[in-house]
């Protein structure tokens, strides 16, 4: 080899090393779908440092209405609804449609931006009825939507698509919002469509309790207490609890009822909405539940340690809730709410459900997350390692559907 083959080659060498050394690396980030009752939406969230840096995107169909048949779906839509649900993995790399004057979501090509690190489409309450009503469909559902992601991400990236148990949902919309109160001494109530999440810290409560689990949280253990009621979120409440209905709620709940009703009183329509068991005040009913019996309905009374939480976080429908909503949809009919039938129902059955948890409003404040974060947090932690007992499917008369 001659003298200036050697320097040639000597020049490549370096070049290829500067290049290996100031190749910029790609943060990692962890893709979550929030597979609800009302839809499914998908968040990408990218580890910058200590920091998680969430980048929203599409919100497209609930993945269980075809299986639930509702708001026009049926079983022949299952493809189209997996195939849309993937499809905003190619959606979010780009600004969505512009929705008064801004794009309904800000374009991020995770593809090239970030490491993906793993897909998790986690459905909730939803897709909890859903498995009740179909199991066989259901598992179809899943095994078509996963292999449908896993086409879009690679066989790298690891991909998990089921639906979560009550506790893993409550613990994480209670990680969510860990970094605003390192202290840990805090509770939430998070109100969804379908149902409600109650979590917080209980280091007396008994593990035996199969809603109190041991996490890791900031690299320590600690005991969480989680409990999921299918049923009482504020869209199902009216079709899962046992009232006089007139279409679809009590007549003193109705929208304007007290529009020309002088006598009319929250009371008269609070007092028709069975939250509790029959003769108590602390026994939470969980409608779609089924008891060790096989008995579909029961009911749970947390711990009486929940008293001792100085501050509760209200999550998911308490924060579109207004101090006018009565007057606006109760005593008048005020245009505005998208669901008018429910529109007078739904603030009275919020002031009930929190004063039968005995949260004061002095106890309590409003804030507006999404669990998806706290699956992430999870993940980046490892939050679930020391958990070696199978999750807990209370909405399955016979354990858990295999995903």
């Amino acid at each position: 080899m001659n003298k200036f083959a050697q320097i040639f080659l000597a020049i490549l060498s370096l070049n290829s090393c500067t290049n290996e050394i100031t190749a910029p690396s790609k943060n990692p980030c962890y893709i979550v779908y929030d597979a609800g009752s009302s839809g499914t939406r998908l968040y990408i969230y990218e580890q910058s440092g200590a920091d998680l840096l969430s980048h929203e995107g599409p919100k497209v169909s609930a993945l269980a209405d075809p299986i639930r048949h509702i708001h026009g779906k049926s079983l022949s839509d299952l493809q189209a609804i997996t195939n849309e649900v993937a499809s905003t993995l190619d959606l979010i790399k780009v600004d969505g449609p512009l929705e008064e004057g801004k794009p309904k979501w800000s374009g991020f090509d995770w593809s090239k931006q970030c490491e993906a690190q793993s897909v998790k489409v986690f459905a909730t309450a939803g897709m909890r009825i859903a498995e009740q009503i179909s199991p066989t469909d259901s598992h179809t559902l899943w095994q078509t939507l996963k292999a449908k992601i896993a086409a879009k991400v690679g066989p790298i990236v690891s991909v998990e698509a089921k639906t979560l148990s009550g506790f893993e949902e409550g613990l994480f919309a209670w990680l969510s919002v860990k970094d605003h109160y390192p202290s840990g001494h805090y509770g939430i109530v998070e109100m969804g469509g379908a149902s409600s999440q109650i979590t917080f810290p209980c280091p007396h409560c008994s593990p035996e309790n199969d809603a109190v689990k041991t996490v890791i949280v900031n690299g320590k253990p600690i005991q969480i207490y989680s409990y999921s009621y299918l049923g009482l979120g504020q869209n199902e409440a009216p079709r899962s609890l046992p009232m006089p209905f007139v279409d679809p709620v009590p007549k003193n709940c109705a929208y304007g009822a007290g529009a020309n009703n002088p006598d009319w009183t929250i009371a008269s329509c609070a007092d028709q909405i069975p939250i509790t068991a029959e003769g108590s005040k602390t026994d939470i009913k969980a409608p779609y539940h089924y008891s060790k019996a096989g008995t579909k309905g029961t009911t749970n009374a947390l711990p009486a340690t929940q008293k001792n939480i100085p501050n509760w976080l209200l999550m998911g429908a308490f924060n579109y809730a207004k101090e006018t909503d009565i007057d606006d949809f109760c005593v008048n009919k005020h245009d505005g709410y998208y669901n008018a039938d429910i529109a007078c129902f739904r603030p009275i059955y919020l002031e009930k459900y929190l004063k039968i948890l005995d949260i004061q409003d002095n106890q309590s404040s409003k804030v507006d997350v999404s669990w998806t974060q706290g699956a992430a947090i999870c993940e980046v932690e490892n939050c679930l390692a020391n958990i070696t007992t199978p999750p807990v499917c209370r909405w399955m008369k016979s354990g858990c559907l295999a995903h």
